[in-house]
């Protein structure tokens, strides 16, 4: 089972970029073997389905709109991002992980398994500092990441 884990968000729009940090966090602690594929992708915009193509399982870690508290951590799985109906796109940065997900069930070539470890923001504001409450849900996302990984690999 190839899997992949992908951090999205803007590091420069505070929490936003809470994908990435959490990517930087696996890595730096050395936390996944070599079988695993883990990618800051900043703002993938329209090749975010290049990026899903070729494995069976993605999670991805990103902020997430939500009606909780600040730092909140919530689990999305696949059929819960599909039912999200895609919106109207204003630009070609907007694209969601349910709009790849339309565009490589189509196509054929969608991965069966996709989670999105997803965090309720504070502030989206400028700034290349999550706020402490995020920040401090960072070890506590790697650990749900590592867990689905652990999940994927006993299934």
């Amino acid at each position: 089972m190839k899997t992949a884990i992908y951090g999205i968000g803007n590091i420069l729009m505070g929490d936003d970029g809470i994908g990435p940090a959490v990517v930087d966090y696996l890595t730096s602690n050395a936390m996944l073997d070599g079988d695993v594929t883990v990618e800051d992708l900043g703002t993938p915009s329209l090749d975010l389905p290049n990026y899903m193509t070729g494995y069976d399982r993605v999670i991805f870690i990103d902020a997430v709109a939500a009606a909780d508290p600040p730092g909140t951590i919530r689990l999305y799985s696949r059929e819960e991002i599909a039912a999200t109906p895609p919106g109207i796109r204003i630009s070609p940065h907007e694209p969601t992980i349910n709009d790849a997900l339309i565009v490589l069930d189509f196509a054929g070539g969608a991965p069966r398994d996709v989670v999105l470890v997803g965090v309720v923001p504070q502030t989206v504001d400028g700034g290349m500092m999550l706020s402490p409450v995020v920040a401090g849900a960072v070890p506590r996302v790697a650990a749900m990441v590592m867990d689905e990984v652990a999940k994927r690999y006993a299934a």
